[in-house]
């Protein structure tokens, strides 16, 4: 998966979100591709090179998945690569800003069955998704030219799975 992972970074252009990476050889790649001319990172390393940034002033603080809006404009990320154990807490809210901040394409790598579970949630927004499998993991590749969103969608799909998360853990409990 990390093969594939690093020739999606080498064909990237424009901007780059990314959110968790631990993995030293991707940003070296990041780094090198001339094509990326602005990347922020979201992640708990320090990097001290002017490619990547926390925030658009260049400033080392903590960024919320969850307010990331408040960071960047409406379309204003080309591409958002992260890791699905990182957003997996905040998979309600970021799944809806994603959509909000992305212009091009957006990935997410992890393990089989969650990259399955997140794409029918993407699905809701488009029908532009792919998965990319591999032997350790899968990627979800996800189209956003065309992706709209507003206000009263991301707020029922918040409620609809708030309400299917709360009966799946009434049945957890009544069943054990």
């Amino acid at each position: 998966m990390n093969e594939q992972i690093k020739n999606i970074l080498k064909k990237m252009q424009g901007s780059l979100l990314g959110i968790g990476f631990d993995n030293d050889d991707l940003l070296d790649i990041i780094e090198n591709n001339d094509n990326i001319h602005t990347c922020f990172l979201l992640t708990p390393k320090k990097i001290n090179s002017k490619n990547f940034n926390m925030t658009k002033h260049g400033r080392n603080k903590k960024i919320n998945i969850k307010k990331i809006k408040k960071h960047f404009k409406k379309k204003s990320i080309d591409n958002i690569l992260c890791n699905y154990k990182t957003i997996k807490q905040f998979q309600k809210s970021f799944v809806p800003n994603s959509i909000y901040l992305n212009n091009h394409n957006l990935y997410i790598y992890g393990s089989k069955r969650e990259i399955k579970n997140l794409q029918k949630k993407y699905q809701r927004y488009t029908n532009n998704t792919e998965i990319i499998s591999s032997d350790d993991g899968c990627i979800l590749k996800v189209n956003n030219k065309n992706t709209k969103n507003n206000f009263f969608k991301d707020n029922y799909y918040k409620i609809k799975d708030t309400a299917s998360e709360a009966l799946d853990l009434i049945t957890d409990i009544l069943i054990n």
